[in-house]
């Protein structure tokens, strides 16, 4: 098959559940399919050498929206309700997908993100389209407004879930197949768009870069904890302040030396102020695993956002103990007591985190369990080929 990819950002280094599948599907499939890219970036944008050299074309489209106009007080309110400004959608890039499209034979269009669904109206009248949701919006957003005590952002949530179930119904539902995570990703769009033909393809983790690392800390170290992601992605801040405003006061009650380790790219203001003499925030960081040794606890208190957390699958490929909350375990084969402690509430989370630093056998086994769960059902190469069955299915299926 020849496959178009667009994506409304550059896939420079994999950061993200989204960069991730186009890094490693691409690899994994490049040698049976080709694979072509239209991005939204500019040529300043650095580049992925080692991606590139598994794609065939790739385009750099910078994005031109046109000049705003003077509006009045009624045009403004209205624009606010209107789908059409929840994404890009810009002339020149659906120029640059329609030339693309006119050159190339194309058997499928895989919009990363369904963030360029404006810019591809033309596109997709005559070729197949996979819509890679990765994670539902609503489901998002909603978790969101369950933690909000702002009026003002409830109601801005509310609009916004409003208007995301519009987009969907207007143009992701009748897409060839739309494409998630998560399983209650899935069912929650199927939820508001039931006649959505639906899919979930969880990521993957390479579990040979990924290997468990023992060096660190001596064992007679203080307990020390890690948390580790995007840290400017708004559930990532929101976890790391619950952490430090609710969990951490009673576990330094028990244990006055203990220190957590806050690693992650574009670490907000908010998140910044959280530095302390016994929390560290890295920011950037070339090789998040040397911050994973085994004999840390990896914690995901996270009560916000949707999908699955690459954050997990990784620091369980690390063959780290793992303490989270329901929601950051969601869609993942996770069993309290058998690979991870599941815990809700802030005494709950601190009495689990401190009974793993007492108990190394406990981290033992439990990060031994994690490391069987990615090496049995999370390999990128079993992901890639439900992939590639998936795009051949929307491809032929026309």
């Amino acid at each position: 098959m020849r496959i178009l990819i667009t994506c409304d950002r550059y896939p420079g280094r994999p950061y993200d559940g989204l960069t991730l599948r186009i890094d490693n599907y691409v690899r994994q499939l490049s040698a049976r399919h080709q694979f072509d890219l239209v991005c939204v970036a500019d040529e300043h944008t650095p580049a992925n050498v080692d991606l590139e050299r598994h794609l065939g074309t790739v385009r750099r489209i910078p994005c031109k929206p046109a000049p705003p106009r003077q509006q009045g007080l009624f045009a403004r309110l209205r624009s606010g309700f209107d789908i059409h400004q929840l994404y890009i959608q810009s002339d020149n890039i659906a120029a640059a997908i329609g030339q693309q499209c006119a050159a190339h034979r194309y058997d499928l269009i895989w919009d990363a993100g369904c963030n360029m669904l404006l810019n591809l109206v033309e596109a997709r009248r005559t070729i197949p389209l996979l819509a890679d949701q990765v994670d539902d919006a609503v489901l998002a957003l909603g978790r969101h407004l369950s933690r909000s005590i702002k009026p003002y952002e409830r109601l801005w949530l509310r609009k916004q879930i409003m208007l995301q179930k519009r987009f969907a119904r207007t143009y992701i539902a009748d897409a060839g197949r739309v494409l998630f995570v998560s399983p209650f990703d899935e069912a929650s769009f199927q939820a508001f768009c039931p006649r959505a033909r639906t899919a979930t393809i969880a990521n993957g983790v390479d579990s040979d870069y990924f290997t468990p690392r023992p060096q660190g800390p001596a064992t007679d170290a203080p307990l020390t904890l890690v948390f580790e992601g995007v840290m400017s992605f708004e559930p990532n801040v929101e976890a790391v302040q619950h952490l430090l405003a609710d969990v951490m006061p009673l576990v330094w009650q028990q244990e006055p030396s203990a220190r957590l380790s806050i690693v992650g790219r574009d670490p907000a203001p908010s998140v910044l102020a959280l530095r302390q003499e016994r929390v560290e925030v890295t920011g950037f960081v070339d090789d998040i695993r040397p911050h994973l040794p085994q004999n840390r606890i990896f914690v995901c208190p996270m009560r916000m956002g949707a999908g699955i957390k690459n954050k997990i699958l990784q620091a369980w490929a690390m063959g780290m103990a793992v303490v989270s909350t329901p929601e950051g375990a969601q869609g993942l084969p996770a069993t309290d007591g058998d690979n991870l402690l599941l815990r809700s509430g802030p005494q709950a989370f601190a009495q689990a985190v401190l009974a793993l630093g007492r108990d190394a056998a406990l981290r033992a086994r439990l990060g031994a369990a994690g490391r069987r769960v990615v090496e049995g059902k999370f390999s990128w190469a079993a992901k890639a080929q439900a992939f590639e069955q998936l795009c051949s299915e929307v491809a032929h299926a026309r």
